[in-house]
C-alpha cells in the first residue's frame, strides 16, 4: 500500500528518534510522529494508514503502544476508523458557529472550500405536517428540495428543504444545483431572512443516508432541523439536513448570563 509506505518511514534516529526511558510516554511520541507525517499528507484524504502490526513492527514498539497513539488521534478527529477495513486520514473537519442564518454555501466559502450540490429530487408536494410547519394551507403546494451538499467534492450534507410555493413561484424550475438557494431566494424572489430556530441531535445513518454520504450503515450523523422565518415573522422555509459527523461540526460562544 503506497499511502502506508509513506507512512511507515518513521526515523528511528535524529530527530524523530523515539526516547525509550525518557518523560515523554512512548504512546505519545508515536502520536507526535504520526501527526508530523498526517500534517504532511493533508490533501490526500482517505489514505490508509498502516495495521497496528505493521507499525509496532517498524517502530519495534508494541501494538498496545501504537493502538493507544492511534487512539488519541481518532479523538482528535486526524484519523477515523471504517470497520473492517482499517485507519484512514481524515478530511479537514468545518466547524460553524451557530448563531447567524447562513447558507452551506457561505460556510463552506468562508473557509476556503468550494461548495457544490448534486440535485436528487425538485417537486412540488403538499404535506399536511410540513404544511403546518410553514403556516400554511394543507392542500397549498410545496417546493420541496432534496441536495447532496458537497465541499471540495466529497460528500457533506444531506438536505431537504421545504418552501411555500407563493413565496417563489417558478423556483423548481431554476438552476438548484449551482450557486446558493438563498441567495437565488433574496435576488430573484425578494426575500427578507428573519430569524430561524434550529435544533441539532445525533443518530445512526440509515441504509439510503449512509451511501449517499459515503459512510457505511449505523455510522453517526447530525441532524440539523431548522425553521426559518421572513422578517415580517411568516415562515418561509423547513429544513432537514443530515451532516457527516466526522466532518462537521457546530459550536456555540456563551456568555455569562445577567444576575437578579
Amino acid at each position: 500500500m503506497e499511502g502506508g509506505a509513506r507512512l511507515v518511514s518513521l526515523p528511528r534516529t535524529g530527530k524523530g528518534r523515539l526516547i525509550r526511558r525518557g518523560p515523554v510516554p512512548l504512546y505519545s511520541q508515536v502520536k507526535e510522529l504520526l501527526r508530523e507525517r498526517i500534517a504532511r499528507l493533508r490533501g490526500g484524504e482517505h489514505e490508509q494508514l498502516p495495521s497496528e502490526r505493521e507499525l509496532a513492527r517498524d517502530l519495534n514498539i508494541s501494538r498496545m503502544t501504537v493502538r493507544q497513539a492511534v487512539r488519541d488521534l481518532i479523538a482528535e478527529g486526524a484519523v477515523y476508523t471504517a470497520p473492517g477495513r482499517g485507519t484512514f486520514l481524515a478530511t479537514e473537519e468545518v466547524t460553524q458557529q451557530l448563531g447567524g442564518l447562513t447558507s452551506f454555501s457561505q460556510e463552506m466559502t468562508k473557509r476556503g472550500l468550494v461548495p457544490s450540490s448534486r440535485l436528487l429530487e425538485a417537486e412540488s408536494v403538499t404535506d399536511h405536517e410540513i404544511a403546518a410547519r410553514l403556516r400554511v394551507q394543507p392542500d397549498e403546494p410545496i417546493a420541496r428540495i432534496r441536495r447532496l451538499r458537497l465541499a471540495n467534492g466529497e460528500p457533506m450534507a444531506l438536505e431537504t428543504t421545504h418552501l411555500p410555493l407563493t413565496l417563489c413561484p417558478g423556483l423548481l424550475s431554476m438552476d438548484l444545483e449551482r450557486g446558493s438557494l438563498y441567495e437565488l431566494l433574496q435576488r430573484v424572489f425578494r426575500l427578507r431572512f428573519g430569524a430561524a430556530s434550529q435544533t441539532i441531535t445525533a443518530e445512526a445513518a440509515r441504509p439510503a443516508t449512509a451511501r449517499l454520504l459515503g459512510l457505511t450503515d449505523g455510522e453517526p450523523v447530525l441532524v440539523m432541523e431548522r425553521s426559518s422565518e421572513l422578517d415580517n415573522g411568516r415562515p418561509f422555509e423547513y429544513v432537514l439536513s443530515w451532516y457527516r459527523a466526522d466532518r462537521y461540526h457546530f459550536a456555540v460562544r456563551l456568555v455569562p448570563s445577567r444576575q437578579a
